[in-house]
């Protein structure tokens, strides 16, 4: 197969790169090997490839992963080797406590890029050596922030106050506010609808006609100022976001140019379900 020719290749670059002590190199190679074809070899070298480049946290992980999958092999010279590398490793691998104190709720709190769960606090953690950075968050906003280098062998320890933050302000979705639809349409204008709202941007969602959007949003046929009911109306977006919903209505027949319509509306309800996003209201 194609997977297994291409994961041979990756890991023989592994080899290789790991020959020369490209180590910061040659992991990758062996973690994509792994990806097309989980080998317990590849596992055991990439292991290794991570300790000799000095990420012994990680080197740890992965020795103990391939332990359990020789052990499910039923392979005991791998399983007994990684016990005892795994075991020899362990002295050397530091670790990193980070404690919390004051309210959390409505905040994360980040070691790096890994959201830690409050089960996580005041508990001893394997990290590489090096530099690490813990934050509190509220959303993409770092209220808090504690640096540490942490060195090989040891044990460090790092302590977030949450005491004293503001609550989040009230969410500015909630108000009615920006929740206007204006039609325009015309010879010299494109025809489009646009839906003004501080609430969900869903993507690829297409409604089948004019008709039956009026019919889903308690709109007069008229409020569409002179487009058929064959038009068909799409929602655009790229993706899920927070940034106002579009629909643009293609395909219908050109009218008189008019005055723009404006009706204000109450903001709609998104419901989201498996392969479906509906969005209910008056627009």
């Amino acid at each position: 197969m194609a997977d297994d020719a291409t994961a041979e290749a990756l890991f023989q670059a592994g080899k290789t790169l790991m020959d020369q002590k490209k180590y910061a190199e040659a992991c990758p190679k062996f973690a994509a090997s792994y990806k097309l074809d989980p080998a317990t070899g590849t596992k055991l070298n990439l292991a290794d490839c991570y300790e000799k480049e000095g990420k012994l946290a990680r080197a740890w992980a992965e020795w103990g992963e391939a332990r359990d999958q020789a052990k499910r092999e039923n392979d005991k010279p791998r399983m007994d080797l990684a016990i005892r590398r795994q075991k020899e490793l362990d002295p050397r691998v530091p670790k990193l406590t980070v404690k919390v104190t004051g309210p959390v709720q409505g905040l994360a709190v980040y070691r790096d890029d890994l959201m830690l769960e409050s089960a996580m606090f005041g508990v001893p953690l394997p990290v590489d050596p090096g530099a690490h950075v813990v934050t509190l968050r509220r959303g993409t906003s770092v209220l808090r922030e504690k640096k540490v280098d942490v060195k090989e062998k040891a044990s460090d320890e790092v302590t977030i106050d949450a005491t004293g933050i503001p609550a989040a302000p009230p969410d500015a979705g909630n108000g009615s506010s920006g929740n206007t639809i204006i039609m325009q349409n015309g010879s010299d204008t494109k025809p489009v609808m646009v839906r003004k709202s501080k609430g969900l941007m869903a993507g690829g969602i297409v409604l089948s006609s004019v008709g039956g959007i009026t019919t889903l949003c308690s709109l007069p046929v008229g409020a569409f100022g002179g487009f058929g009911p064959g038009a068909a109306v799409f929602l655009l977006g790229a993706g899920m976001t927070t940034g106002g919903i579009i629909m643009a209505v293609k395909g219908a027949k050109k009218v008189p140019k008019q005055t723009s319509q404006v009706f204000d509306v109450p903001p709609p309800s998104v419901f989201i379900g498996p392969g479906s996003v509906m969005v209910q209201g008056q627009f």
